[in-house]
Formats: C-alpha cells, structure tokens, sequence
C-alpha cells in the first residue's frame, strides 16, 4: 500500500465520522437518521478493513471484530428487551382482566415475563462494555503510531477515540438514566474529533526523524604557487650545488655562478 492510499483512506474514515456525528445530532429531531449512522459507521469499519490489509495491526483488527460483535450483541438485547416488556405488560393486563387475582401466580408470571428482559439488559451492558474496549484499540493504535499524522490532529483523534471509549461506558450504565445523556454528548464529541482524520494531508505526512549533521573536515589550504626557482630551496647550513638564478652547476667552493655571475652565498 502506498502513502498516498493509506492516508486517503484515513481521510475516508474521517469524512464519515463527520457524517455519523451529524446524523447522530439529528436523531434527536428525526429519530431515524441513527439507523443511516450505522450504515456510515460499518462503511468506516471497511476503511479499517482496507488500512489494515497491509498494516496487519492486531489493534486495529480488535478495533473492527469488537465493533461487528457489539453491534450483533446490542440488536439481540434489543430485541430481548422488547420482547420481555411485551411480556410483562401483556401478563400483567391478561392477570387483571380475567376475574379473580392469584397474586402469587402473577408474581411468578411476571417473572417468566421478564426474563428475556434481563437478559437482554445484560445483553446491552455488554455489547457496550465490548465496544468501550474497541475504541480503547483504536486509541492504543493511534498512541503508538502517531508520528504518522501530524501532532495537532493526532492530539485530537486520540481525544475523540478516548472520548468514545468513554460514551460507551456512559451507554453501559444507561440504567442509571443520566448517564445516557452524558454518553450521548461525549459520543457527538468523538465523533466530531475523529472527523480530523479528513484534515490529513492526502499525499501523506511520515515524520522525519531528526539527525545531527555530520562533522566536516576543515578545507586544505591551497598550497602557494611554485616558481621555478622556488624548486631550488636550499636548506639552512648547506651550499646550493646549482646557481639560484640560472639553474647552472656551481663548483664545489665557488662563491659565483660560473655562467650568469649571480653570487652564491
């Protein structure tokens, strides 16, 4: 995989955070734009799909298989959920309604009724304590790999994801009412810093890392320039056997040049 598709399917991922953040704000109004979100959050778990078929990460594939398995958990506990609700009021009406009230009997009716009710609330705390853990491998992932994206946008898409992490652990304790709502805006707010994503430079950003320069070895003087009687440098203490100007042999003794009559000294 080259730079360039690598960082354009990050920039992918993060076009459909933004769409799933939006689509989440507007359920609030329309109720139904959740179920689009979803659509967009399993083509982004196929953005993963393609980043990983040769990154080979083992958190981004925990990230993508605990996505998939929360979602099947959370439309089964869903569906206990209803049922058992259905149950409940339908017994409890049925109870009322045909004469004389065994409450023992209805106790133990409402019971049964219930059941796959708790189940499926069981079901829902786990499916969103799994997802808690996939937004906790795609953190880890980014932690470890962020010389990859720049540090402004690697410091928020390591935000957004802790802060789903955190909205999924929000949804696990539902029960307790307010939390649903503080997951709600923290889910909103991951989402939206996972949108940065798409702020990537598409034709890549790899960190370079930083090296001393190598230590130069100062310049060699240029040597001065030779003449040619420069050639016939005589050594302190012994007498020049050629004559300094002309180049002619000097006798042993002699104090003149025997042709041009320059003195040797």
């Amino acid at each position: 995989m080259s730079d360039n598709e690598f960082y354009r399917l990050w920039n992918e991922f993060g076009r459909n955070m933004h769409l799933i953040a939006i689509l989440t704000i507007l359920t609030i109004v329309t109720g139904i734009t959740g179920f689009v979100a979803i659509i967009f959050l399993f083509i982004s778990l196929g953005n993963i799909k393609l980043i990983n078929s040769k990154l080979k990460s083992l958190y981004l594939y925990d990230f993508r298989k605990k996505m998939v398995s929360s979602f099947i958990i959370k439309i089964i506990s869903i569906c206990l959920l209803a049922v058992g609700i259905v149950g409940i009021v339908f017994s409890t009406y049925f109870w009322f309604e045909t004469g004389p009230i065994d409450y023992a009997a209805l106790v133990v009716n409402i019971i049964l009724s219930s059941s796959p009710a708790l189940i499926g609330l069981i079901l829902f705390i786990v499916g969103f304590s799994i997802e808690m853990k996939a937004w906790g491998n795609l953190k880890s992932y980014l932690v470890e790999n962020r010389a990859l994206f720049p540090e402004h946008i690697a410091s928020e898409i390591i935000d957004g994801a802790e802060k789903l992490r955190i909205a999924a652990l929000m949804y696990a304790l539902g029960f307790l009412g307010i939390t649903l709502i503080i997951g709600f805006i923290l889910q909103i707010i991951g989402f939206f810093k996972l949108a940065k994503f798409s702020n990537v430079p598409s034709v890549g950003y790899v960190k370079a890392p930083r090296t001393p320069a190598a230590p130069q070895a100062p310049e060699a003087p240029y040597p001065s320039p030779v003449t040619i009687n420069s050639n016939l440098n005589r050594v302190v203490g012994v007498r020049p056997k050629f004559c300094p100007n002309c180049g002619a042999e000097v006798l042993e003794g002699g104090s003149f040049c025997p042709d041009c009559g320059s003195s040797i000294s």
